[in-house]
């Protein structure tokens, strides 16, 4: 396998574990996905927040990396280093000494539909840009991939070591765990299934070796948060503590032992989920102007235009969004409208404003919608403030706001 398949794979392993921890970098990353049964697709939103330049160079890398990153329909992972560059493996399968394992899995990472859904600002100034990508005949493609994963244990072509970053002896005290996952990748073992909108992750282990792993990769993650809390000012403390518990409670997963196996469900089989990670507070605009130039659809016009129009037929990019996006995504797009707009569009926008938080409040509550404010700069205001709330979901002070809310 490929490093960075294998680091693809690690990252649904560690997110389902509760475990996970020059150039373009974000501030931080929304993820949604959603299973259309009767299309057998699955469809993943992902959402780039505060895309900017790490600020070690004068931003040429930055702009380049970022126009390189549209132009071959790449996707990103927290970080630059969690980078699936297509181009490199559209390269793969041209190439003649491609191995045979390489290009099968160059084959099906290919065949994935990656689609720039537009640009937004959010009301912090930040720019951001999103991303759909899907999977069709997603069954299909689940099975490809489950053979691939089998065909990399059985031809031993995983390094532990170098895809978890664990520093013990990995391959020996894994012994017996990597046997009896020989022993399934040869009887056809469903590695990753789908159970609705949720994902299955299915390993097949010797329970006391995965005690030990299990408790040596928590005390690798815990370690990397005391050192950064320790380098951290103190007004840095809380918010790297949040942004720890934020990635790992930000969607529910399901984690089952027993003596044979362990299975993680990442989401939820009747409800789409999003997972929310937050990077960094640091942002800086230098790249703005190049996001627009290449994502060209400024999301927020679109969405807003979509939600204010009965007979309004969405793309399906669209679609993707308000169906199963971050449910803050509809609100920032018609604040805008709001603030922005003529005065029918701002009538039109706090109306659906208004309707929109009746439903929120009804549904789901947490956190609370604003009701009606007789300024317009206040009511926005409070909007605002249930959009940062959002941001940080399900980390967020909630005796204040409440209040506020009201």
């Amino acid at each position: 396998m490929s490093k960075s398949m294998a680091s693809s794979l690690l990252v649904l392993l560690e997110i389902a574990l509760l475990l996970a921890s020059g150039c373009v970098e974000l501030t931080s990353q929304r993820i949604s996905w959603f299973y259309d049964a009767p299309k057998d697709e699955l469809r993943i939103l992902i959402h780039y927040d505060g895309i900017h330049d790490s600020g070690d160079d004068t931003h040429d890398e930055g702009v380049k990396q970022l126009r390189e990153f549209v132009k071959n329909g790449d996707v990103m992972f927290q970080c630059w280093i969690w980078h699936i560059e297509m181009a490199d493996f559209r390269r793969q399968l041209q190439d003649a000494n491609t191995k045979p394992l390489e290009k099968d899995w160059a084959r099906l990472v290919t065949s994935i539909k990656i689609e720039q859904v537009g640009y937004y600002r959010e009301p912090d100034g930040r720019m951001g840009a999103a991303q759909l990508v899907t999977i069709t005949e997603a069954k299909a493609f689940i099975r490809k991939l489950n053979a691939e994963i089998s065909r990399e244990i059985l031809e031993d072509e995983i390094d532990w070591n170098d895809v978890t970053g664990a520093d013990w002896p990995l391959e020996a005290e894994t012994a017996r765990t990597q046997e009896r996952m020989q022993a399934a990748a040869k009887n056809r073992h469903q590695w990753l299934t789908l159970d609705g909108h949720a994902l299955r992750f299915t390993l097949p282990v010797h329970p006391d070796e995965w005690l030990r792993l299990k408790g040596m990769i928590l005390v690798e993650r815990v370690k990397a948060l005391a050192e950064a809390l320790e380098k951290a000012a103190d007004d840095e403390k809380i918010t790297l503590i949040n942004s720890f518990v934020q990635e790992r409670s930000s969607v529910l997963v399901s984690y089952i032992e027993s003596s044979d196996r362990v299975t993680f469900v990442l989401g939820l089989p009747k409800i789409p989920s999003t997972l929310r990670t937050k990077l960094q507070d640091e942002y800086e605009p230098s790249l703005e102007n190049v996001v627009v130039e290449t994502v060209k659809v400024d999301l927020d016009k679109a969405l807003a235009e979509m939600l204010l129009d009965k007979d309004a037929k969405p793309s399906a990019l669209l679609s993707a969004v308000r169906s199963f996006g971050p449910p803050e995504e509809q609100v920032r797009a018609l604040m805008a409208t709001a603030q922005n707009g003529d005065d029918k569009q701002k009538k039109a926008a706090i109306e659906r404003l208004a309707s929109w938080a009746k439903r929120w409040n009804r549904d789901h509550g947490v956190p609370k919608a604003p009701k009606m404010r007789d300024k317009l700069e206040d009511y926005i205001a409070a909007w605002k403030k249930w959009y940062g709330q959002m941001r940080q979901y399900p980390i967020f002070k909630e005796k204040d706001d409440a209040a506020e809310a009201q």
